[in-house]
């Protein structure tokens, strides 16, 4: 890459970086130091972390807090990938392979209502190019509280052109997501996601 294309490819993350995402901002480092396997943006030492699996790639790996920008919070992996969450609502992800680019979310109070919603997910296919996807949801009771001592469980359950999902959320007494699981992307299928506890 010669120089004006290095320059005016740091002035685009830098526009975008204006705009407001956190996880835009988070990755500006990355773009413009190390590579991919050596992120130069790390979460700070003792960090509160989570958990993540996923279950189409029979992984699970710890991701720690990067940053938090009101109520939306970016956690981060060693290797660099992100995954943001909206008061635990998940909203984007980056280094996933086939990223969930943005998702509008619901709120937890739609969620505890049980408010019927419409969801639109903006996804990468195999080539890279985002492709939109929207849903009807609904939001019904769940019958694995016990999973998780204290919460609620409640199931989104959605339809769309690419067929049905179904989001579980844990919700505690002041209305925070303890654990989830959650749909990213038709390449990646769903995140769990709950607490690193030592």
């Amino acid at each position: 890459m010669n120089a004006r294309s290095l320059t005016a490819a740091l002035l685009a993350v830098a526009l975008l970086a204006s705009c407001g995402s956190p996880l835009i901002r988070a990755g500006m480092s990355r773009f413009a130091g190390g590579g991919a396997g050596s992120p130069t943006v790390a979460p700070a030492a003792g960090a509160p972390a989570v958990w993540v699996t996923l279950p189409s790639r029979g992984v699970k790996f710890a991701m720690s807090q990067l940053t938090r920008d009101g109520d939306v919070v970016v956690w981060a992996a060693k290797d660099g990938s992100q995954l943001a969450l909206r008061n635990g609502v998940l909203i984007s992800t980056r280094g996933f392979g086939r990223d969930l680019m943005s998702a509008d979310a619901p709120s937890i109070p739609a969620l505890l209502n049980a408010t019927p919603h419409s969801r639109t997910f903006f996804d990468l296919d195999g080539t890279d190019t985002s492709i939109r996807h929207s849903f009807s949801c609904a939001v019904e009771p769940g019958t694995k509280a016990a999973d998780v001592p204290g919460t609620r469980h409640v199931v989104e359950a959605c339809t769309g052109e690419i067929g049905s999902i179904r989001n579980d959320f844990w919700i505690g007494a002041g209305g925070n997501v303890l654990k989830s699981r959650q749909w990213v992307s038709q390449g990646v299928g769903y995140a769990a996601v709950e607490p690193k506890v030592e």
